[in-house]
């Protein structure tokens, strides 16, 4: 599929396909290392803005989601950079991801990304509340007692389909269940 950015008849189907596709792994991709949500957000906004000033031209998906990837990492680390001290900058490198810089690392984070990406589709498709406390658990990090007091249910129906999105997540996702496992180990527990 080539992805022209030249063109602008179907420029909102392009970013539509972005956004769907892409939006939501990088910003998780980015937040790995910025650990705030919101300029994260921002970092990958900033960088499909760029994207779409550039009116670059891609061969194919492949193409596009690694430069999507190396831009927002780029980017993420110009935020490190603008917000922090240089002390500051190299500590939370260091606790955080203290391989940033290096190749295999960074493919590690984008098959964590690219992984995420593939979580939050199946979980578009579990019923309304299973996927509702899902999103709680394990996008906000909540508890259960406070997915409980926010949804106005009971701790053991949050367990239950908390146990019904692992079941129904280990059946759609059964070629990637053992990395997403590792993923989503403390989401249900």
């Amino acid at each position: 599929m080539q992805i022209d950015f030249n063109n602008i008849q179907n420029e909102k189907k392009r970013w539509e396909f972005i956004y769907d596709n892409f939006y939501q792994s990088l910003c998780y991709f980015s937040n790995t290392v910025l650990q705030d949500q919101e300029k994260a957000q921002d970092v990958v906004q900033s960088a499909l803005i760029k994207l779409w000033q550039d009116k670059t031209v891609f061969k194919d998906v492949n193409h596009l989601r690694n430069f999507l990837y190396k831009s927002v990492r780029n980017a993420t680390i110009n935020e490190l950079n603008t917000t922090a001290t240089h002390e500051k900058i190299l500590g939370r490198l260091a606790d955080n991801n203290p391989k940033l810089y290096e190749q295999d690392d960074h493919f590690h984070s984008i098959v964590r990304a690219e992984l995420y990406r593939r979580i939050l589709d199946e979980v578009s498709n579990l019923p309304d509340k299973t996927a509702e406390v899902f999103k709680l658990a394990f996008l906000e990090q909540k508890s259960n007692q406070e997915i409980a007091d926010q949804m106005s249910i009971s701790i053991n129906t949050v367990k239950v389909h908390k146990n019904n999105a692992k079941k129904a997540l280990k059946h759609t996702l059964k070629d990637l269940f053992p990395l997403a496992a590792l993923i989503l180990w403390d989401t249900f527990q």
